[in-house]
């Protein structure tokens, strides 16, 4: 059954929204697959899969599991329609996967926590002063579909841009789904167009405000997450591995290029082996076990080296998730599989299934995931907990009744943040009586600094340091974590890398 559809009542003064819950008539959600041609184009762009890319104005539209939080964003942007004064923000991201037995760069519940995640930071922003002025325009967040292979068409930017008008304009994008070609080609089209961006989750290096002049992002970058592994490290010579070696995908894939880049450059010092690679799957078929066993067979060569202090402890892992299970059965079958080995990687939402954790076990082998969150260890007041967590959680679990382990794979602080970034960047670019534009909302990123600063739910967030070098946020907390049961372990309490 639907959640409390969510209406909000204008109050004085202009721009502050009073939230209440009103009950609707019970209507069951039914599951349906993702939209595809069958259910009509008009307004947007058929890609390959089927799929319906383009604005979503109805959730009938969308998958069962996610129509409920869509419909939240959806009453919301209703409600803000009543108002004077507001402008509009567009959230690019897949809503969508590909028919089977296609892949999608993210399952349906990644969509459904992203879009939890976003709406909690519209209603804050819209019914609270926690990202800048209360009192300055609304905010709507139009829903678009990326569709599940995030694919670049020139006509979704031109319907993008004329989402907005002059009395309530588009003045950012944000989202941006993974870090796929396709992203880097809409990124440089809505730069074109001087449109600011906030990605989410996006890591790849290749997606730079140096250059996309209006890209900026909530996540770390790959070389961040290089340079939060080399500071793990460098602080743990007595109990962590010494001598590692970069296994990666060689296909042009923005994300593990831009990751072999920055193992192989910020991580020289513990790479002692050559690289090895194989050709991943990305968004279609996974790698299968097969295309391992060249790889595996040269690991256990540099494992055996005659002299110990040298030998191969660790491997820095630069592939789409989708193909790790693969490379992992294939450990699981080497023949030096008593020597234990740790994997290092760095991403947001590197899940496994307890399946996988167990073939890890089995293979004996860990793996040290640099994440840029880890909503479980905030749950529970670690030291290093970001200071805006707390408030971000009271709105999600404890409001929204969202589920706790619905945060654990990061993209719902994410996707939360990202929107929260763009509107503190919005509240900054108006004077009282004026609506603010896409140009003045991206000058107002390099102020996103000391006073206005972003208090998010993954950090205390700055871009004014990099807001020109590459766009991404400053005081962001990368955090460690550890799958399988292998030694050696992480060191308890390991303080949180912050990006710089």
């Amino acid at each position: 059954m639907l959640a409390g559809v969510i209406a909000l009542a204008l109050l004085v003064p202009v721009g502050y929204l009073a939230y209440k819950i009103i009950e609707p008539p019970e209507q069951p959600i039914v599951p349906r697959p993702s939209a595809t041609a069958a259910d009509g184009c008009a307004a947007g762009v058929t890609a390959d899969t089927g799929e319906c890319l383009g604005p979503v104005t109805d959730v009938s539209t969308l998958d069962g599991t996610i129509q409920e939080v869509a419909g939240k964003i959806l009453a919301m942007n209703r409600e803000v329609e009543g108002q004077p004064r507001y402008v509009r923000m567009v959230l690019l991201t897949p809503l969508s996967v590909a028919p089977a037995p296609a892949a999608s760069a993210i399952s349906l519940d990644q969509v459904r926590f992203s879009l939890q995640g976003a709406h909690v930071a519209l209603r804050r922003a819209n019914t609270s002063a926690a990202f800048g002025d209360k009192n300055a325009p609304a905010v709507q967040l139009l829903l678009v579909n990326q569709g599940s292979g995030q694919p670049f068409d020139e006509s979704l930017v031109e319907r993008i841009v004329t989402l907005g008008n002059a009395e309530h304009p588009v003045v950012a994008v944000v989202g941006l789904g993974s870090s796929f070609t396709g992203t880097e080609k809409m990124a440089a089209a809505l730069s074109k167009r001087g449109i600011p961006m906030v990605g989410a989750v996006t890591s790849a290096t290749s997606l730079s405000a140096a250059d996309f002049p209006t890209f900026h992002s909530v996540s770390p970058s790959n070389i961040d997450y290089a340079m939060a592994l080399q500071d793990l490290l460098d602080k743990n010579p007595e109990t962590l591995p010494r001598n590692g070696i970069v296994v990666h995908d060689r296909n042009d894939d923005p994300y593990p290029r831009t990751l072999t880049a920055a193992f192989t450059s910020v991580l020289k010092d513990y790479v002692k082996f050559p690289a090895q690679s194989f050709t991943g799957g990305t968004v279609g078929n996974p790698a299968m076990p097969r295309v391992f066993d060249p790889i595996v067979r040269n690991l256990c060569s540099a494992v055996k080296d005659g002299n110990k202090a040298k030998r191969l402890q660790m491997v820095f892992f630069a592939g789409r998730v989708a193909d790790f299970p693969s490379f992992a059965e294939a450990l699981k079958e080497r023949i030096c599989r008593s020597e234990p080995l740790t994997i290092l990687v760095g991403a947001t939402g590197f899940q496994l299934s307890p399946q996988q954790v167990t073939l890890l076990d089995a293979a004996n082998v860990s793996v040290i995931w640099a994440s840029s969150a880890d909503a479980p260890a905030w749950i529970r007041n670690r030291p290093g907990t970001p200071a805006g967590f707390p408030d971000f959680l009271k709105v999600y679990r404890d409001e929204e009744k969202y589920p706790a382990d619905s945060l654990d794979d990061g993209y719902a602080v994410m996707y939360h943040d990202a929107v929260a970034s763009a509107v503190r960047a919005i509240r900054m670019a108006v004077g009282r009586d004026n609506i603010p534009t896409a140009d003045g909302v991206q000058t107002q990123f390099s102020n996103l600094a000391l006073a206005h600063e972003i208090v998010g739910a993954t950090g205390t967030l700055t871009f004014g340091e990099r807001a020109d070098i590459d766009g991404r946020a400053t005081g962001k907390a990368v955090m460690y974590r550890q799958l399988g049961g292998t030694p050696p372990r992480l060191p308890a309490d390991v303080a949180p890398y912050l990006t710089r």
